[in-house]
Parts: C-alpha cells; structure tokens; sequence
C-alpha cells in the first residue's frame, strides 16, 4: 500500500484561496485519500486525461489505523515531493509529487480542485469520463434527428454563437470570482475535466469549429464533420485509454488504437449517413444541391468513400494543429478534407 503523508500539526500557508484550512489538515487521516502511482495506468490519450489517476482508494467511512508502520515512515520520509491539491470536508485529498512538505506546512502551488464523489461506482464514471462521453456522443445522434427535421445547417449558426457567448461569459466570470469558481466544479464535476477548472471550455473549440465548417460547407459534409467529431472522436480516446499502452504512440498522446478506433468510426459515420439518412430522408427534406456527394456524380462508390472518410477521420484525430484543441481541429480538418476529396473524385 502507498505511503500516508503524516498529519501536519501547525497551520496552513494561504498561498492559494483554494488552500486546506487547519481543521482539514488536523483531520487528514478521515478523509479518502488517493495516491497517485505513474507505474500501471492505462495508456491516456492526451486530451482526455483522467480527473485523477489512482491506485489507492478510502472512503471515509474506511478506519485508518493511526500509528503508522515504521516502513511507512520511511518511506514518507523519503518522499520530499509531495502535492497537496486543495479539498472540502466531503471530498478527497490528491497527493503527487510536484507539491513539498517543508515542516508542518502546506505549500500551495495548485489550481481549483475537481470536488470527487466518494462512491467507487461514480468514481468508475469520473474515470472513464462517461458521462461526458455519452453527452458528446449525444451530439452526433441530435444531428442527424435535427437533419430528419429538414433543418439547415445556416439556421444553427445563430443558436451555435448564442451557446458560444454564454459558455464564454460563465468561464470569464467564474475565473474572476474563486468561490463561484468552486461551486460550479462542485456541481459540475461530471463533466469539467480538471484542465477546463482554470481554463476556458472545449465547448467553445467545438462551437467555433462548427460555427466556421457549418458557415462555409455543404450540408452533407457539415452533418459529416459533427459525426465524425462526436462518435470518431470518441472512439479514439476511449479504445486508445484502454489499449493505447499496446500499441506505438502515433504522436503526442495518440496511439495507434485510438487511430484504429477512430477510422473504424468514421467508416460506420459515413455509412449511416450516406446509406441510410440520406437516401431516405432527401427528398422530404433536402433542397436541391444542399447534398455536395453522391454516388451519380463521383468516381468513388459509397464502399471507398467510407473508406477514405474513416482515414481521413483518423488522420484529423492525431494531427496536433499548433496544439489546439481537437474539438476545434477535428470538425474543421475532417469537413475540409472530405469536400477536397469530392471535389478531386467529381465527375
């Protein structure tokens, strides 16, 4: 079992508005604790980096002994890096190895902490992200309910903008205010990765890319580029977490299996659109000329299509676009790319 920090005794710098106050600190050995361990984790595609990463768990209805072994002290006192991220009476304390222990005092260098719930069960769900992944799969099933609708891809651009300066005024207020800051972390925890707690949203990347692809592409491409965004995406971060370890890393934070994944992906995408939605649906709700590829006025039959729409969502998932977001690169990289490969295969 990892090592527990002992107990400090004195009282806490407040380097850091988010800092423990001395009550938490004295009741330390109540609270979970969670050590962090770089040794078995599974492979992490790069922008979906788990909320912690643990191999130690309590709850705090667990009893921990209060005499220490004496291996445990020295092993403790071996640790001279240690990272104390800032935690309420009813969540955990992280522990890693970037923060020091000087005495008995805290240092503070962290951000605001993502508040984590003390069921294994919510914690299996905080870890694998699925409730943020099931939302942005979500998004790729409401599209093609919104294009069943007759729906253009013009008329979502002024909702899309309308979400985009919404999102963006909570985050400008939310870091200018630390309190308000923690509670909608705390409320928001399922959903707010623990690089989004200091910094703007993904969804603002995601809507801009949308924004600009629906503004300046074909309704087909544009349906496609959400798909590939939504289910291509996350079929590469959830394969490549899980089997990533085993395969050659592709570039940063990408592996081969999340590659795989995500062309697996983009083949299924393209056929339920091409193959399904759109021969059956187009001519209730489509306007003339609003559908940029068929199979009558290309080279490619709807088999190599897919083909090359799988590779072509593999490829915007690994490219690393001057380290932008990938909800921002993926719907603008894949949606041009697919409308160069129609115009080059137009009959």
């Amino acid at each position: 079992m990892a090592s527990i920090p002992s107990t400090p005794k004195s009282s806490v710098k407040k380097s850091s508005p988010f800092n423990l106050s001395s009550p938490n600190v004295r009741s330390i050995s109540k609270k979970t604790i969670v050590t962090l361990n770089e040794e078995d984790v599974s492979y992490i595609e790069d922008e979906d980096a788990t909320y912690y990463n643990e191999t130690t768990a309590y709850s705090d209805d667990d009893e921990l002994d209060e005499d220490l072994d004496e291996d445990d002290e020295d092993d403790e006192e071996e640790d001279e890096n240690l990272e104390v991220e800032k935690i309420d009476k009813k969540n955990i304390i992280i522990i890693s190895d970037e923060e020091e222990l000087q005495g008995d005092t805290i240092e503070s260098k962290t951000k605001t902490y993502i508040p984590q719930p003390h069921s294994k069960f919510y914690q299996f769900l905080i870890k694998h992200e699925i409730p943020r992944k099931t939302f942005h799969s979500s998004i790729g099933f409401f599209t093609l309910w919104l294009y069943t609708l007759g729906t253009s891809t013009h008329q979502l651009i002024a909702p899309m903008f309308t979400i985009l300066v919404l999102v963006f005024a909570n985050d400008f207020i939310r870091f200018q205010n630390p309190s308000l800051n923690r509670k909608i972390v705390k409320y928001m925890w399922f959903i707010i990765r623990e690089k989004e707690v200091n910094e703007y949203n993904g969804v603002l990347w995601y809507l801009i890319g949308l924004i600009i692809v629906f503004s300046i592409l074909p309704k087909d491409i544009c349906v496609m580029s959400v798909l590939l965004l939504s289910w291509a995406d996350t079929a590469a971060s959830t394969f490549g977490r899980q089997f990533g370890k085993y395969t050659p890393q592709i570039s940063k934070g990408k592996s081969l299996a999340g590659s795989i994944a995500s062309f697996i992906a983009g083949i299924i995408s393209c056929y339920i659109l091409y193959g399904y939605f759109i021969p059956t649906f187009t001519e209730k709700v489509d306007l003339p000329g609003e559908i940029f590829w068929t199979e009558e006025t290309s080279s490619l039959n709807l088999f190599v299509f897919s083909l090359f729409c799988g590779f072509i969502a593999s490829v915007s998932e690994f490219i690393n676009l001057f380290d932008l977001d990938d909800n921002f690169t993926i719907p603008v990289l894949s949606g041009f790319f697919i409308y160069g490969l129609v115009n080059i295969t137009r009959i």
